[in-house]
């Protein structure tokens, strides 16, 4: 039996290696550089830890326009997109999904428009999954240059299925402060 045991956690530890593996060459590949800026899809706080995490940690220095408008793209080379819905979010900035949904979906146009890597990033885990977040997560992902998520947001790999539609590199990391490290990695 304990043989068995240390078979079955040698195995499962030699995946999770390889899925971290895999990440991170997935992340090498692609390549993104600033100016950038940081927006939600959804108006949820996972917007703010994000921004805390990648300027106040990681220095990248991005601009923060949580409502951020195509005008606002102007001398940017890179988008990064935070998904997940807040009622209560988006009832705070004044708006319905309809209009936040209208809103992305100009800034993913403008974004493309103009040359604009875009980045897909989602830490929300479980928690940030449902109907509403699940359409900000289809309008966006296919339209990313790649996407970060979070696994535990991932169980029914909707983001690999959204992704594939264009093969937009899904990296897949176990932890927050991970896919902070992943985006970190690809910008040059």
């Amino acid at each position: 039996m304990r043989r068995f045991v240390r078979r079955s956690l040698a195995a499962t530890l030699t995946i999770a290696a390889a899925t971290v593996v895999a990440s991170s060459a997935v992340a090498a590949d692609v390549t993104l550089t600033r100016p950038g800026l940081l927006t939600s899809a959804g108006q949820s706080p996972d917007v703010t830890i994000v921004k805390v995490l990648l300027n106040t940690q990681l220095k990248l220095g991005l601009e923060y326009k949580p409502l951020a408008q195509p005008s606002d793209l102007a001398g940017m080379k890179t988008l990064v997109v935070v998904l997940g819905v807040s009622t209560k979010g988006l009832g705070a900035a004044g708006l319905d999904l309809d209009k936040e949904l209208a809103r992305v979906k100009a800034l993913l146009k403008a974004a493309r428009d103009q040359g604009i890597k875009v980045l897909a990033l989602h830490i929300g885990g479980e928690a940030r999954r449902g109907k509403t977040s699940n359409d900000v997560i289809s309008l966006v992902v296919p339209e990313a240059d790649c996407a970060v998520v979070v696994a535990a947001g991932n169980k029914d790999k909707l983001f690999n299925q959204l992704a594939a539609r264009r093969n937009v590199p899904v990296v897949e990391v176990e932890r927050t402060t991970a896919a902070g490290d992943a985006v970190k990695a690809m910008f040059r």
